[in-house]
């Protein structure tokens, strides 16, 4: 069930490896790490992930969970590695990895060769369906299929409805003092005033406003299931692997052009685009920019340990 422990939260977006395919000493491949209320959730784990979280400065210790969306190596090839690590850190606190149908096996077989040992607890969740996965402190996590060329999953991290405006002078007209019980107003408690009477959070409050909600959608080609993934969201992460003009080559491939993420984008309705998983080849991506933000203009093109923070509507 939903946990919300303070009436805000605090989001930020790192993306630690942007880059496609292999490795460079411009992009790592993929990972984008997810930091809210002092726990880290990653999206995908490609090679030289430890590397990148160590220079990021984020710790690995507070990864909760960590959503692998196919077994293609640059973005899975990492994980064991991470793993390990957190093993040799003493970890004792129980993992959580989601991924594709085949999950269990390929860890039980790095462990069955001795090429991982873990102490710690691993919940694995293989991904067989749409829907919500996983349910974690004041957020959750639901997948959809894209359309790639092994069978691969997207990610939408979301929270739950928060409480509306506090409507302060209608407070003090119902007596509620100033101090704690505004806080607890504020979070959806109950209060009871010195007289007895109760007073309700709506009272007090205004309609519930939306959590925060943001998509994940590496690889894939243009599909539906992206849109509805990413629908009303405020932040679209989505991959750009070739520039504007080449959608035969990256769809034969299955994969997006920037301009495909940019539609993707418009036609889910988000806030905010991150373009990530840029081909290698590429070494200047300021020339596609202008192309790709006549179609949705709050488009960002993602570098390696670029931090993005996530805000509230008012």
């Amino acid at each position: 069930m939903w946990q919300r422990e303070r009436a805000e939260s605090m989001i930020t977006v790192h993306t630690l490896g942007t880059g496609s395919g292999k490795p460079t000493p411009e992009r790592n491949v993929s990972c984008t790490a997810v930091f809210r209320e002092g726990e880290l959730v990653l999206f995908d784990c490609g090679e030289g992930t430890q590397t990148q979280i160590a220079r990021s400065q984020l710790r690995p210790g507070v990864i909760q969970v960590i959503c692998i969306t196919h077994f293609h190596g640059d973005h899975i090839n990492g994980l064991p590695g991470l793993l390990g690590t957190l093993q040799l850190n003493q970890r004792t606190e129980p993992l959580t990895v989601i991924g594709p149908k085949g999950l269990k096996q390929y860890l039980q077989t790095l462990s069955r060769l001795n090429i991982l040992g873990v102490g710690y607890g691993l919940n694995l969740i293989e991904v067989t369906e749409p829907g919500v996965v996983y349910e974690g402190n004041g957020y959750a996590i639901a997948t959809e299929r894209l359309r790639h060329r092994v069978p691969c999953w997207g990610y939408r991290m979301f929270e739950p409805p928060r409480p509306g405006k506090f409507n302060l002078e209608q407070a003090r007209a119902l007596g509620v003092p100033a101090g704690p019980m505004f806080g607890r107003l504020q979070r959806g408690e109950a209060v009871t005033l010195e007289g007895g009477e109760q007073i309700q959070p709506e009272d007090v409050l205004g309609p519930a406003r939306p959590g925060l909600a943001l998509a994940y959608c590496c690889d894939t080609q243009p599909c539906d299931g992206a849109v509805r993934l990413a629908g009303g969201a405020d932040l679209l992460i989505h991959e750009g692997t070739y520039g504007p003009g080449e959608e035969k080559l990256a769809h034969a491939r299955g994969h997006s052009t920037m301009l495909d993420a940019a539609r993707t984008a418009r036609d889910a309705g988000v806030r905010e685009l991150i373009i990530t998983h840029i081909s290698q080849k590429y070494t200047r991506i300021e020339g596609f920019a202008k192309k790709v933000r006549e179609v949705f203009p709050q488009a960002h093109f993602a570098r390696d340990l670029n931090v993005f923070e996530l805000k509230y509507n008012a």
